[in-house]
């Protein structure tokens, strides 16, 4: 039973609930007078009715794949009546990411969702997070080693996996491959990759040359992309681990009459992805429901508090878009579904 849920709705058993937590996690979870006090600040508030404060903390807001992770929030914040937002650093900044954090904390947010793209930067601020009594998880990219209450998100390395499955079933078990990164120092990305290596790793024949890293600067991508494949003209698959390689990589393959010629495999379900699925240029995308990465938590972290809900993490698992699905996605795209 979690110490935060606990302490809302039966704080007459606070010294009992302090033993057991003990007991519970061998010891390694701390308990302060700061997260008491600011634990039944947050259950006062919940019996009052007053509005709670939750903030959705993404490492790369600047990118349009955010943009459906904040639709998602939005929509929790007004099905449940929270003051709910996502915010962050506009491009990929562990730093920023952090300071970020270190302000909520510091504001006494009643609730914290955070991708987490560095374990060793940001572990240690989630667990200030819950010393201070802020019921916090992650999301999208989970906090490996971490006192995090919950992920809410894909398993990255069984994406990465997928993927290179679908790249050996359209090139066969033969070929050279080039792997893609918009931030490939990035946690999320560096699960993924091990995934894809994982399962290129069965195939002797199958050489992966390398990864490049990108950015997400729009010309920058698309000018390393296009002086990788120039580089390696015999490459047979490209996987692309994300948002912004992903549609960048089409759109080089489209401009360069490739279609057909390299196996294009990639993530997330940009409109320009799906139109490359359509134009036989990426052969398929993999979405995570990014929608759901930024609804999830807010309704976990709401009913948590409100109804002592208990916080179970929740996979957002892997959807294949090929050329068999593409017109179902491309219609629902067109209709103001939220695609991504």
């Amino acid at each position: 039973m979690s110490r935060f849920r606990k302490l809302i709705f039966s704080l007459a058993v606070i010294a009992a609930l302090v033993v057991s937590m003990v007991s519970f996690v061998g010891g390694q979870t701390k308990s302060t007078e700061a997260e008491f006090k600011l634990a039944d600040r947050i259950a006062e508030r919940a019996k009052k009715g007053e509005q709670l404060v939750i903030r959705v903390v993404y490492h790369n807001t600047g990118i349009a794949f955010a943009q459906i992770i904040k639709l998602g929030v939005e929509a929790a914040a007004k099905e449940f009546g929270v003051d709910a937002q996502m915010i962050g650093p506009v491009e990929p900044s562990v730093g920023q990411q952090v300071a970020i954090v270190e302000s909520l904390i510091a504001r006494k947010v009643d609730g914290l969702a955070i991708s987490n793209v560095s374990a060793e930067a940001l572990n240690p601020v989630i667990e200030r997070a819950l010393d201070a009594g802020i019921p916090t998880i992650s999301f999208n990219s989970d906090a490996s080693g971490s006192k995090r209450l919950a992920f809410y998100g894909q398993d990255l390395v069984q994406s990465g996996k997928f993927e290179a499955g679908i790249l050996v079933e359209y090139m066969g078990t033969k070929g050279k491959v080039l792997i893609f990164s918009c931030d490939a120092a990035g946690a999320w990305s560096k699960d993924r990759e091990t995934g894809v290596r994982d399962g290129l790793g069965k195939y002797p024949d199958i050489e992966i040359v390398g990864i490049v890293n990108t950015g997400v600067e729009e010309q920058a991508c698309y000018a390393a992309i296009e002086n990788a494949l120039l580089a390696n003209k015999d490459i047979t698959g490209i996987a692309a681990l994300d948002a912004v390689t992903t549609p960048a990589i089409g759109r080089y393959i489209l401009r360069n009459n490739l279609a057909g010629k390299i196996i294009h495999v990639g993530h997330d379900l940009m409109p320009e992805t799906l139109q490359n699925i359509k134009e036989g240029a990426t052969n398929a995308s993999l979405s995570q429901d990014p929608y759901n990465q930024g609804y999830l938590p807010v309704k976990a972290i709401f009913e948590y508090i409100t109804k002592g809900v208990v916080l179970e993490s929740s996979d957002t698992g892997v959807l294949r878009v090929d050329e068999k699905n593409i017109d179902e996605y491309i219609e629902k795209l067109e209709k103001g579904e939220p695609i991504g």
